[in-house]
């Protein structure tokens, strides 16, 4: 949809980029031949912005200090660039499937059909049999991803796709832990939390909770409730994945890294939960720097995710 601007590459592998209000976060990820054919994490940099419109001039200014102009970028957006929908996938030919989906779900957008860019991606075959097929349909604001287009490119970056959290996520899910059998994977954050059911790196179901989790949710007083809220909407999810969905029972939870608590967050909530909860060990499959904590991975994880993309298309 967008002409964009070419550059030579002088770094290899892939970035994965991230932006918000209060930061923009960059992981340097190659794919270079390795003793144990992992992929290696060669830099994962934070810098906080003092305002929103600082973030063209910080990225530029990243990327010349980490010598990276003209790497292939994956943009993520932020959840408040996009919406996300789970609908009934029309019953029309491929060639006019777009279309048909920007009918279908023009009066559930927060602006005019016609200012939307939307994109698609299929639920897996199996996930609804018998039933109707399902997609989930992408929509964010036209001048909005031409204004990420605009930034990456002036930057020095050769922009590669735009994602969005749910996805990289999937990435990881794919391409760090072990999702042959389907895995549960939730990233639980102060402003919200996230949790995808995928198998055989197939995003079969993604869901938004609104449990907010900081950093000290644990030492709170009201922790075990805030802990039974969040349960129970797992097991809402892991019903419908089996009973709706028609698949196996999920044997395992794995929550991303957080801050500080992350394997105490695990141990609480295995010991109310029949499924067994753990974390996510991102170096046990991916070559990464020790100084690259818990902290670290917490915070760069949606850029993670986006330079573990494997696609090669621009999604915008």
């Amino acid at each position: 949809m967008f002409k964009l601007l070419s550059k030579k590459n002088t770094a290899s592998g892939l970035l994965g980029l991230s932006v918000s209000e209060e930061r923009v976060i960059l992981a340097h990820l190659t794919r270079s031949a390795t003793a144990d054919g992992y992929p290696t994490l060669i830099n994962c940099a934070q810098q906080t912005l003092e305002s929103a419109g600082q973030a063209r001039e910080v990225l530029a200014a990243q990327v010349d200090s980490m010598g990276i102009d003209g790497l292939a970028c994956n943009y993520v957006l932020s959840p408040r660039d996009y919406n996300l929908y789970l609908i009934e996938a029309p019953a029309v030919e491929p060639a006019e499937l777009s279309s048909a989906v920007r009918w279908k779900i023009k009066d559930l957008l927060d602006m005019p059909a016609e200012d939307a860019v939307i994109d698609i991606f299929p639920v897996p075959e199996d996930a609804f049999q018998g039933r109707s097929k399902m997609l989930y349909a992408v929509a964010a604001q036209k001048s909005r991803i031409q204004s990420v287009i605009e930034m990456v490119s002036r930057s020095g970056l050769k922009l590669q796709s735009i994602d969005i959290p749910e996805l990289v996520m999937r990435n990881i899910s794919k391409e760090l832990l072990s999702d042959e059998n389907g895995i549960a994977f939730l990233d639980l954050r102060k402003t919200g939390s996230t949790m995808n059911l995928s198998k055989n790196g197939q995003l079969y179901l993604t869901r938004k909770i609104n449990t907010q989790l900081d950093a000290n949710v644990m030492s709170s007083l009201d922790w075990e409730m805030q802990r039974d809220r969040l349960v129970l909407e797992v097991q809402r999810s892991l019903d419908y994945y089996e009973s709706q969905m028609g698949q196996n029972p999920i044997s395992q939870i794995v929550i991303a890294p957080r801050p500080t608590d992350s394997q105490e967050m695990a141990d609480s909530l295995s010991s109310v939960m029949s499924v067994n909860v753990s974390v996510a060990d991102l170096s046990a499959a991916m070559n990464i720097s020790d100084t690259i904590d818990y902290e670290a991975q917490h915070t760069c994880l949606m850029a993670i995710g986006g330079a573990l993309r494997v696609e090669t298309a621009v999604h915008a």
